[in-house]
């Protein structure tokens, strides 16, 4: 998979708004309708609190901005909830004429950095708005993953509902600070709002690797394809790519998902939290730059 690098698209100095004057992070792409490509956003503020907000582009060409939300569309949650300090939209479904978004939440904490839980909101108008579904998460702690379970994928499949996401492992030192260690894991149900089952590994670290995330799943060809994100002591964020028979197991060929870090500019030293959207004869990459998304937003398109 070549890709081709189209630029950047934005970042906070893109506009004047008060509450996104930091990160931009975990773009998430929807066909709004058929002339334009929302990208759902969280954009921080001052103090890197990130509310869920999204830019309208013109979906022949990503680069033009056509819209802006000036509100947020998912505000952060009540104090003291899992959701207090930031919320990352992740995944959506699109059910029964209503908009579902799966989305990671964090919560600062004293002994460790914050905790990272997901939640559930849906939306009765095509995505301008959402609503929580409940103010406690729809996928919490469990024995073995007490601090982060996050970055949802879900996808409704034969009837079933097919989620990948983050879980932590533990806790380590990556040279700068303490920072979480976490893979991927599967679970399944017949309900998209309730996850009891036992997980099962998906994706293992290897190497000086301490994090993936970000999943983002297709089937095709009769096979599950998954993109996602590489954390790692030696290069920060890059981008992975792996295949599944059985959606459950996959088998890592990051070496198929050709695009890395640029000479210089805004990707110059990370490439994190990619999404893939597909439109006509056209295959785009959203991804965030330096910095964890403060270096901005670009996107590449696949050759070929």
């Amino acid at each position: 998979m070549k890709w081709v690098k189209k630029g950047f698209i934005c970042s906070k100095d893109t506009f004047n708004i008060s509450w996104y004057k930091k990160n931009t992070m975990t773009p998430l792409p929807y066909l709004y309708n058929d002339n334009i490509l929302r990208i759902y956003l969280t954009m921080c503020d001052a103090d890197n609190i990130g509310r869920v907000g999204y830019i309208d582009l013109d979906i022949d060409n990503p680069s033009n901005i056509l819209k802006i939300s000036e509100n947020p569309v998912l505000d952060i949650g009540i104090p003291g909830s899992f959701d207090e300090h930031g919320v990352l939209p992740t995944s959506l479904l699109k059910e029964d004429g209503k908009l579902y978004l799966y989305y990671s939440a964090y919560q600062r904490q004293v002994s460790v950095p914050y905790i990272i839980l997901s939640g559930l909101a849906v939306s009765d108008d095509n995505g301008d708005t959402f609503k929580r579904i409940s103010d406690a998460p729809v996928l919490d702690r469990k024995n073995g993953e007490l601090f982060q379970r996050s970055a949802i994928e879900v996808m409704k499949k034969d009837g079933k509902y097919k989620m990948w996401y983050t879980s932590n492992i533990g806790w380590i030192n990556n040279g700068k600070h303490i920072a979480p260690e976490y893979d991927l894991k599967y679970l399944q149900s017949d309900k998209k709002d309730l996850w009891l089952g036992e997980p099962k590994l998906s994706l293992a670290l290897k190497g000086d690797e301490y994090g993936l995330t970000m999943p983002q799943v297709f089937f095709e060809d009769g096979i599950y394809k998954m993109y996602y994100s590489v954390r790692s002591i030696s290069k920060g964020y890059r981008l992975g790519y792996a295949e599944s028979k059985d959606g459950i197991i996959f088998e890592r060929m990051d070496e198929k998902m050709e695009i890395d870090v640029s000479k210089d500019g805004f990707d110059s030293e990370m490439l994190c939290f990619g999404k893939i959207f597909k439109h006509n004869n056209n295959t785009y990459l959203f991804y965030c730059g330096n910095n964890y998304g403060q270096g901005g937003l670009g996107f590449a398109e696949l050759e070929g």
